[in-house]
């Protein structure tokens, strides 16, 4: 039985760094795209962006206010990978009681894009 839990462990790892890494690659994608087109407000359509794979269709994204959102439900160990892919970004937040929270502790004090909910991880940008 331990063994099972293990393996489980490992697949949730697994797919939660590869979730990290396609929800790091779309905001790079999505700020790439940024550098040649003008978009205050709005999304960004998937196809418009050379992305090495499709994102899983769980992560999100939306510009508001020249900001890029990027959001996902939690799954285990993505915050730990999100940190870990992205160097360490004080960027990456949780939604707690309908507010951005960064992994610090500390509260973003930003309006939530429509769409975001209570549990879900962000990354700013």
């Amino acid at each position: 039985n331990s063994q099972r839990v293990e393996v489980v462990k490992m697949q949730q790892s697994g797919s939660s760094h590869l979730l990290a890494r396609q929800l790091l690659s779309l905001a790079a994608g999505i700020n790439d795209w940024r550098y040649r087109h003008t978009l205050t407000n709005g999304t960004v359509a998937l196809s418009a962006l050379a992305l090495p794979v499709t994102p899983d269709s769980r992560i999100r994204h939306v510009i508001v206010a020249s900001r890029l959102w990027v959001w996902m439900p939690d799954v285990p160990g993505l915050v730990n990978a999100l940190r870990e892919q992205s160097g360490g970004s004080a960027l990456i937040g949780t939604v707690k009681q309908g507010q951005l929270v960064w992994l610090s502790g500390v509260n973003a004090g930003l309006p939530l894009p429509a769409g975001i909910q209570n549990g879900d991880v962000v990354y700013l940008n």
